[in-house]
């Protein structure tokens, strides 16, 4: 020792420099294997419906998916895309999340509850004999579900 100074062994000072970056890389990937596991378990909660959408959420991807806006969606107008696109929100709100059809209703410019009932029931019926439509609505699935799993709230 001069002047009061400690001098460390350079060997100690890499072995220690080693364990801190080997310590970083492990804290690193932990927290990645944490958000892996929060992805899952989201994941598996909207593949049993556990844990249900939002009714904005799924108008929200309706209207992307049709190219119109929440008030066109909405709105009381009866044009052939405006009303797939009413029944594909209904139908994957009350079916696929579980949402009741008097709050469906109530999102969808206070609509009656048996309104939105109608709407579900000829989207099933739409679903069978329409391929296209049916497409539609798991596309707008998928992208709510993609959403959810990228971005857990």
């Amino acid at each position: 020792m001069s002047n009061g100074t400690i001098q460390i062994q350079p060997s100690f000072t890499h072995t220690m420099q080693e364990e801190i970056a080997r310590l970083r890389r492990v804290i690193v990937t932990q927290d990645r294997e944490i958000i892996r596991l929060k992805n899952i378990i989201n994941y598996r909660a909207i593949e049993h419906n556990i844990t249900p959408m939002s009714i904005d959420c799924v108008m929200h991807h309706a209207c992307v998916f049709f190219n119109m806006t929440i008030d066109m969606l909405t709105d009381r107008n009866r044009e052939g895309e405006r009303v797939k696109a009413r029944m594909a929100a209904c139908w994957i709100c009350n079916r696929r999340y579980k949402h009741t059809f008097k709050s469906i209703g109530r999102k969808m410019a206070h609509r009656d509850h048996s309104t939105i009932m109608n709407a579900c029931d000829k989207a099933d019926e739409l679903m069978r004999w329409d391929k296209a439509f049916k497409h539609q609505v798991d596309m707008i699935i998928n992208s709510i579900e993609q959403e959810f799993v990228t971005n857990p709230s």
